[in-house]
């Protein structure tokens, strides 16, 4: 799939209605309507603008609905006498997490060297002085970073697709802290299957103001698999 100015692609549904128009703006706050009405968790709602070409272009407004990484952007416009409705489901980078997170792991490695610094100057360069600063080492520099794991999972610490971005460190935190599991996958799927809801809702409710007849399922199928629709 292609990529788009925030993120990957994960699939796509478009359709145009010949001899057919409606409202851009209205069809937006309906879907927008529609998502309220579902009282979701978790699920934020904006416009965002797309430029049409290269740089200099004009710009087109999407209706963006998201969950932590994950997106639908949808548009609503004219084309000739018809009006073309799409969505795009998108998974987007979380923003400035590199410096964010790698601010958080300076910060704790350089407490870390203050620490092991002030050790040595009290314990001296004998035995007890190189026997705690190992232990800090094996023991503190491990507990730290679970520390700040815990931290960064229940909210209280950074961002969560802060961390998840970097490589190596997202994925060790992936592992230990946010593996995959049939929560997130059914919660993601939910979502998926909620916003397609509305919006198949609300194009079937035009149709059926203008006395056209209702789309199926099939009609409403997305052109490729949204496996990797999970934040």
């Amino acid at each position: 799939m292609p990529r788009h100015s925030d993120g990957v692609v994960l699939s796509n549904w478009h359709t145009l209605f010949e001899e057919f128009s409606t409202s851009t703006q209205d069809f937006y706050r309906a879907v927008e309507e529609a998502v309220d009405r579902r009282n979701l968790p978790d699920v934020r709602i904006s416009r965002v603008y797309f430029s049409e070409g290269g740089v200099g272009s004009a710009k087109r407004e999407y209706l963006r609905i998201e969950r932590q990484r994950i997106v639908f952007d949808i548009c609503s416009a004219p084309y000739g006498k018809g009006h073309f409705f799409s969505w795009w489901l998108a998974k987007v980078p979380a923003k400035y997490g590199l410096f964010v997170v790698m601010a958080l792991l300076l910060g704790f490695l350089f407490g870390w060297f203050l620490f092991e610094g002030i050790v040595l100057q009290i314990f001296g360069y004998g035995c007890s002085g190189i026997a705690i600063s190992a232990l800090s080492f094996f023991v503190g520099i491990p507990a730290g970073f679970l520390i700040l794991g815990v931290g960064v999972e229940r909210g209280l610490i950074g961002d969560e697709e802060w961390v998840l971005s970097i490589p190596w460190v997202g994925y060790l935190y992936y592992v230990v802290f946010n593996p995959v599991s049939y929560f997130r996958l059914d919660t993601a799927m939910m979502f998926r299957d909620s916003i397609r809801s509305a919006v198949n809702e609300v194009i079937n409710d035009l149709r059926e103001e203008k006395g056209l007849r209702l789309l199926g399922d099939e009609e409403f199928r997305p052109d490729a698999d949204e496996g990797e629709a999970t934040a």
